[in-house]
């Protein structure tokens, strides 16, 4: 890759530049990449384009989130899973005791912070298949809801 000093407008900018092969250039400034093709410059022959551009500017949108999912339970209830690995610390609801969207069924542990882990539906906590103390894996079921 060749290096250059370029001047716009009074300002230095130090631009690469590699040959890429089939007559396209990758100019390289700062953190941002471009691919362009010598024939499209000289303006001979079909331009020449990429399947997707090596450099897409941020867009000033946020993410879309997705919106929760209450599941219906099924006859022999729901297992919940968990999200992340860390420790149970607490119980918040018993087996036999109702609960909605939302209401906090246990408080878990991960990377020195506590996480409210929520009931994601309406229904009765049918089992708790973890206790305080416990630590957890990703995947693992920490209570089923039906």
């Amino acid at each position: 890759m060749a290096k250059y000093k370029v001047n716009v407008d009074g300002k230095d900018y130090e631009v690469e530049v590699e040959n890429t092969g089939s007559g396209n250039l990758e100019v390289k400034l700062g953190n941002k990449k471009s691919t362009v093709s010598i024939e499209e410059l000289l303006g001979s022959g079909r331009p020449q384009t990429t399947s997707k551009p090596a450099y897409q500017a941020p867009s000033n949108r946020p993410a879309p989130q997705a919106a929760p999912v209450s599941k219906p339970p099924s006859g022999k209830g729901e297992p919940i899973k968990a999200v992340m690995a860390g420790t149970v610390l607490s119980l918040k609801k018993q087996p036999g005791d109702k609960v909605s969207v939302g209401d906090v069924v246990l408080i878990l542990e991960a990377m020195k912070m506590e996480n409210e882990i929520s009931s994601p539906s309406n229904g009765t906590i049918v089992d708790i298949l973890v206790s305080p103390g416990k630590a957890i894996n990703t995947g693992d079921t920490l209570f089923t809801i039906g």
